[in-house]
C-alpha cells in the first residue's frame, strides 16, 4: 500500500468515514523489589527528558509531533524516557501515569495507583538492532516505583512478542476495537481465565481495561 493511501485510509479513519478492527495483546510485568539498573552500551546513557530538552537532543519525531510530545511533558502525568548518545536521542519511550493514552484503540484508560504504562516506544533507524529497546524497558522496571508496569503490541509484531518473554512480562489480555460508520465495540479477552466482556463504548471498555482481573494459569 503506497504512503498517499496509507494516509487517506487513516485519515477517513479517524473522521469515522472507514470501517477497521484492531486489536492489541496487554502484558504486565511486577517489578522486583530489589534491582538494578540495565548495563548500557558504552557512551549511552538513559533519562527522564523535560521540554526543554527536545529541541537541543534532537528529538526525533515517530509517535508524537515537536509540539504535541512537549504538551505531553507540560501536562505532568507522562515522562519521555529517553536513551542518549552525544547530544542525540537514540530511542525513546512514554511512560504514563493516571491516564494511559492508548490511541490506536482510541481510549483513555484509567491507571490503578502506582501503575504506570508504557507507550509509543521507538528506535531512531540508525540504533535498531542494538538492544536499546530492551535496554529501555529493562530501565525503566529498576527505576521504581511500580507496583505494576504495563504496556501493548499488535498481535503480529513476533519481535516484540519474544521480548516481552524474554524479560518475564505476562500477557493479561486482548482488547480488539471493531469500527463501522456510526458504530463501535470492544472485546476485551483475559488470557488466564474470565470470560470476554463486550462494550458499545470506549468510556466503559477503558473503565476495564485495567480493571480486569485474570486467574493465573
Amino acid at each position: 500500500m503506497s504512503s498517499w493511501s496509507s494516509t487517506l485510509r487513516w485519515r477517513l479513519q479517524k473522521l469515522g468515514l472507514a470501517a477497521y478492527r484492531r486489536s492489541l495483546v496487554f502484558y504486565c510485568l511486577q517489578p522486583p523489589e530489589k534491582s538494578s539498573a540495565p548495563a548500557l552500551p558504552e557512551g549511552f546513557e538513559f533519562r527522564a527528558l523535560e521540554a526543554a530538552d527536545l529541541e537541543p537532543l534532537h528529538y526525533p519525531g515517530g509517535w508524537l509531533s515537536l509540539d504535541e510530545a512537549r504538551q505531553w511533558l507540560e501536562r505532568g502525568d507522562s515522562d519521555l524516557c529517553a536513551i542518549i548518545r552525544g547530544d542525540r536521542i537514540c530511542a525513546c519511550l512514554w511512560l504514563e501515569r493516571h491516564i494511559a493514552r492508548i490511541d490506536y484503540l482510541d481510549l483513555h484508560a484509567p491507571l490503578p495507583d502506582s501503575h504506570g504504562y508504557i507507550s509509543k516506544v521507538l528506535v531512531t533507524r540508525e540504533w535498531r538492532r542494538h538492544g536499546l529497546a530492551r535496554a529501555m524497558y529493562e530501565a525503566v522496571a529498576a527505576r521504581g516505583p511500580w507496583r505494576v508496569l504495563h504496556s501493548a503490541c499488535v498481535p503480529w509484531n513476533e519481535p516484540m512478542h519474544r521480548l516481552f518473554a524474554q524479560l518475564g512480562w505476562r500477557r493479561r489480555l486482548v482488547i480488539t476495537s471493531w469500527k463501522l460508520p456510526g458504530l463501535q465495540w470492544f472485546d476485551v479477552r483475559p488470557l488466564h481465565g474470565g470470560d470476554t466482556a463486550r462494550f458499545l463504548s470506549p468510556e466503559r471498555a477503558a473503565e476495564a481495561l485495567f480493571a480486569v482481573r485474570e486467574e493465573r494459569p
